[in-house]
């Protein structure tokens, strides 16, 4: 719609108004823009009423989140996923609950199995059950760290080192973790909350206790060097009876070499022996002592410095029959 021009003169002057000592004349609104104003006024009313019950029936969770809906302050059963929700409005309200991975932090003082006073700091990295979130609205609020969490962690940490000696927790530092993660674990279960990691850094001892441990492990090690040297001298002693051993193994092994040897020389020279023998005649005696002989006649010295000599003839001949 558009309005139409009018002259100037032709417009309905209001009132003049005296501002400042000055005069000015305020022309009146045209009638055509009177018919609008009533609608566009109606209209950004709807607008706004619009806007504000638009706000009031939806609810945006935000991601890591779940919402809990709240009827008149009343804990409902429905839980808000995260992103875009309903709700009726004006009469329900959402509280966002984080469903991430949170820590708590503290440093606990305890005694241990042996009474001895130690200090650690502990983490525990925890999360909300997000199918539980509105239970754990109804019995903690948003209080949850404080209320169960921080004295949970305490009473956990004063359980566990009642099953330790103070050099334990060093010596056993894994089996303690574990030991404190399951009682925690157990403990927090019942408030829908679930224990992801647990640490625990920085044992502190008295200066007494920590002399005590330091003069302990100095003893332990050296007594694992002189167990170490032992072993060596052990081994080195092993080594020594080994090669003796072998050594012994091998002469006698010589020794026997050597003995068989002979046998069998001995056998091969009782056998050459046997064979000759068997075979041997005057003929055959008297040519290998022919074979043998130098050539030279034998001279035996008589008592009287005379010398004797033997005629080989007389051992070499033979009368008719055959016989020397």
């Amino acid at each position: 719609m558009f309005m139409s021009r009018q002259p100037l003169s032709s417009l309905n002057y209001m009132s003049n108004y005296d501002l400042g000592g000055r005069r000015y004349d305020i022309p009146d609104m045209p009638d055509n823009m009177r018919r609008l104003t009533g609608p566009l006024f109606a209209l950004i009313i709807v607008a706004l009423v619009g806007l504000a019950v638009l706000s009031q029936v939806t609810v945006q969770v935000p991601s890591g989140n779940r919402g809990v809906l709240l009827t008149f302050g009343k804990v409902e059963d429905t839980i808000l996923p995260e992103g875009l929700s309903f709700k009726m409005p004006f009469t329900q309200s959402v509280v966002f609950m984080n469903v991430q991975i949170q820590k708590a932090e503290s440093v606990e003082a305890t005694v241990t199995k042996d009474l001895q006073e130690v200090s650690t700091t502990v983490v525990v990295n925890f999360r909300l059950d997000s199918t539980r979130v509105n239970e754990i609205y109804k019995d903690l609020r948003e209080d949850y760290v404080s209320r169960v969490i921080e004295p949970n962690i305490e009473e956990s940490l004063k359980a566990t080192t009642a099953f330790f000696r103070a050099e334990e927790l060093i010596t056993k530092r894994a089996e303690v973790k574990s030991t404190f993660d399951e009682i925690l674990d157990e403990r927090l279960s019942k408030f829908n909350i679930d224990v992801v990691t647990v640490s625990l850094t920085d044992f502190q001892f008295s200066k007494t206790f920590s002399d005590a441990i330091e003069a302990k492990v100095v003893a332990e090690q050296d007594a694992l060097q002189a167990k170490n040297k032992l072993e060596q001298i052990r081994y080195e002693a092993q080594q020594l009876i080994i090669q003796a051993e072998a050594q012994k193994n091998a002469t006698i092994a010589r020794a026997q070499g050597d003995a068989q040897a002979r046998i069998i020389e001995a056998n091969a020279t009782a056998e050459a022996i046997r064979r000759i023998t068997e075979q041997m005649t005057d003929e055959y005696a008297l040519y290998l002592w022919l074979n043998q002989w130098d050539g030279k006649l034998p001279v035996v010295y008589t008592g009287d410095g005379q010398s004797l000599i033997i005629d080989i003839s007389q051992l070499t001949r033979t009368d008719d029959q055959g016989s020397p």
